[in-house]
């Protein structure tokens, strides 16, 4: 007899109603916010209860699993949390020793936890699997190492060295094949990368919050973003800066050494904007429907129509880092 079956809610949060709350014009789960759709340019008023969420989306299967358990783990983490954010936006500050622990801790997994992160991670397994199959078939000798290794026996069908040349010929070398993955496979590789890479990289960097009294910061559905110089793959451990917008009216900053604090100017609050809308997987959330940020030639807009992603570089501009140099 398998585990019994918990049935859970369906509908899964990829984004936290208490952390969306901060993007509304009250603060509170009940308030409004405003949903952009960045890629098919459309714009509607919403609330947190109905925003950033998708069916099933942290579900697993498994007869002996709780098919609602991650979903539970995201919510322990968020009944953390959820005090501190409060508290950030009824007195917007920059957090305490202990808050920011929690604040580390949550973005670390909102990283994973978001829809843009399973592309990601599926090209970076299907860039590895792509280069061990090429290493597999460099010779007939090291195909059959590498299936007695896999317990293949070699004279399976369809895995000769000669049909595996053609398959990786004819199908993979012309894009013709790519993997896909259950839920079960993300969110194990998403927590053990929260866990044991994204946490240890966060702690030691130099932690600051820009504060916007104001209240224009905007938040997105991809809201932990990294900035370096342009041209290069970025990570955790080589980003200049990591950058998360706790709510409207807090940023939280890391560096990896000590910087002044900066100015918190319009300008400056437009570029973190602009920032947020360029690593947006689909969605921007902000308080008004009119959000300031810079065009490609840096000219403070607020009109969100004239925002287009293919105007800007392919990789999200550093010009981000300029506020804190």
């Amino acid at each position: 007899m398998g585990a019994k079956r918990a049935s859970g809610p369906r509908a899964h949060h990829f984004v936290p109603q208490s952390w969306l709350a901060g993007f509304t014009e009250t603060g509170q789960k009940t308030g409004h916010l405003w949903v952009t759709d960045i890629e098919k340019r459309k714009q509607w008023q919403s609330n947190p209860s109905k925003t950033g969420k998708r069916r099933d989306f942290y579900r697993i299967t498994g007869d002996q699993l709780d098919p609602a358990a991650f979903e539970k783990a995201f919510s322990k983490i968020e009944g953390l949390v959820a005090p501190i954010l409060k508290k950030l936006y009824e007195k917007p500050r920059p957090p305490l020793v202990d808050e920011l622990e929690v604040l580390l801790i949550f973005a670390a997994f909102q990283y994973v936890r978001v829809p843009a992160f399973r592309p990601m991670v599926l090209k970076m397994a299907d860039s590895i699997h792509q280069r061990l199959m090429a290493k597999a078939l460099k010779s007939r000798a090291s195909w059959v190492k590498a299936q007695k290794k896999a317990g293949i026996p070699v004279d399976s069908p369809g895995g000769s060295y000669e049909d595996m040349l053609e398959f990786q010929r004819n199908v993979i070398k012309t894009g013709q094949y790519s993997l896909s993955a259950e839920n079960d496979w993300y969110l194990m590789r998403g927590f053990s990368a929260a866990e044991r890479s994204i946490m240890p990289s966060l702690r030691p960097r130099r932690w600051g919050a820009s504060i916007s009294p104001s209240g224009n910061f905007i938040g997105s559905d991809n809201p932990v973003m990294m900035d370096g110089p342009p041209g290069q793959l970025i990570g955790f451990k080589s980003a200049e800066i990591v950058i998360f917008p706790v709510n409207r009216h807090v940023l939280l900053y890391g560096t990896r050494v000590l910087v002044k604090p900066p100015a918190v100017t319009r300008k400056v609050i437009a570029r973190h904007n602009t920032f947020t809308m360029l690593n947006a997987d689909e969605y921007v959330y902000s308080h008004v429907p009119d959000s300031c940020w810079l065009d490609e030639k840096g000219l403070y807009q607020t009109d969100w129509r004239l925002f287009s992603k293919e105007r800007f570089p392919k990789q999200p501009s550093a010009a981000v880092i300029q506020s804190f140099v």
